[in-house]
């Protein structure tokens, strides 16, 4: 069951991959998911479920995803 996002969880993925957006062509899903998990640890929020908020904003701005767990 996915669960209800608060205000400044989705504003902050939002600003998260426009920030994304403006870095490259290419979003390591991995990798913002779980920065905005750890910036939000509050909220309890799923890793999936953010990872699933990310993809949703990338595939409506129209952003390449790449799924890897190594962070730069």
């Amino acid at each position: 069951m996915r669960r209800s996002f608060s205000a400044s969880l989705l504003n902050d993925v939002l600003t998260t991959v426009q920030d994304a957006a403006t870095h490259g062509p290419i979003m390591n899903i991995s990798s913002l998911a779980e920065e905005i998990r750890s910036r939000n640890e509050d909220e309890n929020v799923a890793l999936e479920d953010i990872v699933q908020a990310l993809m949703q904003q990338a595939q409506w701005l129209n952003l390449s995803i790449e799924f890897d767990g190594e962070q730069a």
